[in-house]
């Protein structure tokens, strides 16, 4: 088990997305876990290409599409997702050992503490995204139940090659199609949960430099440093490795941040993108349903998840921002004045780089943060605007 974001990693783990590093001792452990990602891959691809098919292949009215498309979409993006876990297993096996090591991990009780108060933030977000994804799975697939559907006819709309219409075999399609969103809902909380774990984890490590610069003079008193009126090669060789140290970390967290940007940016492109169009789909079905319904209700749980996804994404990436622009502030209000000459030379050299924010962005075209999770917002209230007016 990481000690770094063990929600989501549990919730991978159990669906088959991740292989614990000790599957890899044993054959049999390591056989159970391609079987369970085979089956993980064949339900939920395969619901996806009987979904299209059955779009496709079945002539239907705007109504009944865009009911159609309501979950479709959505597993869609999640194919994107967990093709993108399997496929980026080693840039997060790095990423993760990377936090996890020097310069990056906490040194003292202060960093700690300031490790442990962005884990629990984490830890917070993934259980509330995580209960809340569960009570509209739950909704959305058993609540089908008390729709009362003749036998014959399936919760969503799917393509399925054997007659389905009467006996076993109809239960075998509604159990299939049961399992597949349900598996989809929870591959969809590991990775929805991972990515702005990983970014939060980024302001850990920046405030923890922060911190380090604020107290530099501190912890040269901790070495064998002499102090300011000390001018030997002794003191300028600690004073230099110190800030040396520091430089690597901060090197050491720009390039985490670029490698989280680049592993995960096309795949978070492609969820705005759908996010966006669902929302839309959500609010035109709102509008033709009655209030306090099976429906309803699912339907106003599935939009609350569609908005805490991208909130929980789009709040992480803009911490990272103000978080990363506040480090020049940080090294300003370093003790300066107690340090040598060639040191300061040195601290104003990485202020200058710090002038420059980390920013997040999906496929380099939007820019993760407060104003792109006001997008899709906008565009949905836009589109129950004129719905209303219909």
């Amino acid at each position: 088990m990481y000690s770094i974001l063990p929600g989501s990693f549990v919730v991978l783990q159990a669906i088959g997305l991740w292989k614990p590093p000790e599957y890899n001792n044993s054959p049999i452990l390591n056989y159970y876990y391609r079987l369970r990602t085979f089956i993980t891959f064949f339900l939920i691809y395969s619901f996806t290409i009987t979904g299209i098919t059955g779009l496709i292949l079945t002539t239907k009215d705007i109504a009944d599409v865009t009911s159609d498309c309501f979950i479709l979409l959505s597993i869609f993006a999640i194919c994107g997702k967990i093709a993108n876990i399997i496929w980026s297993r080693n840039e997060i096996i790095w990423i993760i050992d990377t936090l996890n090591s020097e310069p990056c991990k906490p040194l003292n009780n202060d960093e700690i503490i300031i490790q442990q108060k962005v884990d629990r933030l984490i830890w917070h977000s993934t259980l509330f995204y995580g209960i809340l994804t569960e009570i509209t799975v739950f909704m959305v697939t058993f609540g089908t139940l008390l729709l009362q559907l003749p036998i014959g006819t399936l919760p969503y709309n799917t393509y399925l090659p054997w007659d389905y219409s009467h006996g076993y075999l109809y239960w075998v399609a509604y159990g299939y199609q049961i399992i597949s969103v349900c598996l989809s809902a929870n591959s969809d909380i590991g990775f929805d949960t991972l990515v702005p774990g990983l970014m939060l984890q980024i302001t850990a490590k920046l405030e923890i430099l922060k911190y380090r610069f604020i107290n530099l003079v501190d912890t040269l008193k901790l070495t064998q440093w002499n102090g300011v009126n000390d001018k030997s090669y002794h003191n300028f060789r600690i004073e230099n490795k110190l800030i040396a140290d520091y430089v690597k970390c901060h090197l050491i967290i720009l390039k985490l941040a670029d490698t989280i940007n680049k592993t995960f940016d096309k795949v978070i492109l492609l969820q705005f993108f759908i996010s966006s169009i669902v929302l839309c789909i959500s609010v035109y079905n709102l509008a033709f349903l009655d209030v306090f319904t099976t429906e309803f209700t699912s339907i106003i749980l599935y939009l609350c998840c569609m908005l805490m996804e991208i909130f929980i994404l789009c709040a992480a990436g803009n911490q990272v921002t103000i978080v990363s622009s506040t480090l020049s502030d940080a090294i300003y209000h370093t003790d300066w004045i107690n340090l040598d000459t060639s040191a300061v030379k040195s601290l104003m050299i990485i202020m200058n780089r710090g002038l420059k924010p980390i920013i997040f962005s999906s496929g380099h075209i939007i820019k993760i943060s407060y104003d792109s999770f006001k997008t899709p917002i906008k565009l949905s209230y836009s589109s129950y605007n004129v719905l209303q007016r219909t």
